[in-house]
């Protein structure tokens, strides 16, 4: 049996139990090779070797780790393109990767063995679909100057006899980049499996939680608004007095110089006349500052929504949809009402104003126990869109 340094790529496909039993064995035996047929031809770009296939994925080995990530990406990004066009959430198509990278055996037939194929196969069943994990062995070995990463840190995989430390690939930019990040646990499949925002059976919003951060987005203006106004209430003469006096007790000594009238060059500028021309415009996740104390998105969907807007401002709008998308599925439910309305903005916004109006309508439609003043606010922040 011979010895070699590989990387080793697993590649699994979410939901197949499920999409199979609704198959006959032709449509089973058709999809199957076509699914083939489109992971060949990219392992094959990227000079991997396929090993075999695994009924619902496949096994692929490189001896480039940076070729092997490059594959990896690629799957996932022609899949979200081609996803992005599905209506039928049936037709939707995902696979989780997972590459590790070690000294394996390869045997006579050309399978491989040892510990390094064992870490792959967990990685991919730890990764979350639609996306590219890797072990630390293939990080360090990479060029890291192609690709951005998150680091989830040391995770306890099944079976095996250590800790791995996991990088997640980052599919849409931010090369030589590593963001720090935290993934303790792997999300069951049901919570994982989200399909396009247009369709119904995965927009479950438990929305209260997650608008409270969209309607803080106009409390600011809100607020200056107030403090504007103030100046036009009535003055109450003993309030005044009492503070005119307090204020007295505690001042600092006067320079005698200070207390001349302003010349024709000095201007006493009233305490509003620091304030903005006007209330603060409502904004929309597209418009609002990611850092906003208020904003409902842990570390990652910040650093995620710096993104997508940068891509929406250098006109790459389909990317942005992307990575909105990815955060979609990976986000809780109480997050997913935000990425779902980013969705549909940039969709507005970039001229696909009926597929935005089927995810709003989704929303709007699926709104039905909320509160009712979370659904009027619902309502204005999808008309605010609107009228961007």
């Amino acid at each position: 049996m011979e010895s070699r340094l590989l990387t080793i790529v697993f590649i699994d496909m979410q939901g197949y139990t499920r999409r199979s039993a609704g198959q006959t064995i032709e449509e089973m035996k058709l999809f199957h090779d076509q699914m083939h047929a489109f992971v060949s031809e990219i392992m094959q770009k990227w000079n991997g070797i396929m090993v075999k296939s695994l009924g619902d994925g496949f096994m692929v080995r490189f001896d480039s780790p940076t070729s092997a990530v490059q594959a990896g990406i690629e799957i996932q990004r022609r899949l979200d393109a081609r996803n992005a066009q599905m209506m039928n959430p049936e037709s939707i198509v995902r696979f989780r990767i997972g590459i590790n990278t070690g000294e394996v055996g390869i045997d006579e037939s050309g399978d491989l063995f040892g510990d390094p194929v064992n870490i792959a196969s967990r990685i991919q069943t730890f990764a979350d679909p639609s996306d590219v994990f890797i072990s630390e062995s293939t990080y360090l070995a990479m060029n890291r100057n192609e690709f951005g990463a998150v680091d989830l840190g040391a995770q306890e995989l099944k079976n095996a006899t250590r800790e791995i430390k996991i990088y997640k690939i980052l599919k849409n930019g931010a090369p030589g980049l590593t963001l720090p990040g935290n993934r303790q646990a792997k999300p069951s499949e049901k919570t994982a499996e989200i399909a396009s925002p247009a369709s119904g059976n995965h927009l479950k919003l438990v929305a209260v939680g997650a608008l409270l951060g969209i309607l803080l987005m106009t409390a600011a203006g809100l607020v200056l608004k107030r403090m504007r106004r103030s100046e036009d209430r009535p003055v109450d003469k003993n309030t005044v007095q009492k503070q005119s006096e307090m204020a007295a007790k505690h001042a600092s000594p006067v320079n005698p110089e200070n207390l001349r009238p302003p010349g024709p060059e000095q201007h006493v500028r009233a305490p509003h006349e620091n304030m903005p021309p006007g209330p603060i415009r409502p904004q929309t996740l597209l418009e609002i500052d990611p850092g906003f104390p208020k904003l409902p998105l842990n570390e990652d969907g910040r650093k995620a929504l710096i993104e997508i807007q940068a891509l929406n401002k250098t006109g790459r709008p389909e990317e942005a949809v992307r990575v909105a998308r990815s955060m979609l599925e990976d986000a809780g439910q109480d997050k997913k009402i935000v990425w779902a309305l980013l969705i549909g903005e940039l969709l507005w916004r970039n001229g696909q104003k009926q597929k935005a109006q089927e995810i709003f309508g989704d929303i709007q439609k699926r709104s039905g126990n909320m509160p009712e003043p979370a659904k009027k606010q619902l309502h204005n922040q999808i008309e605010l869109i609107k009228s961007r």
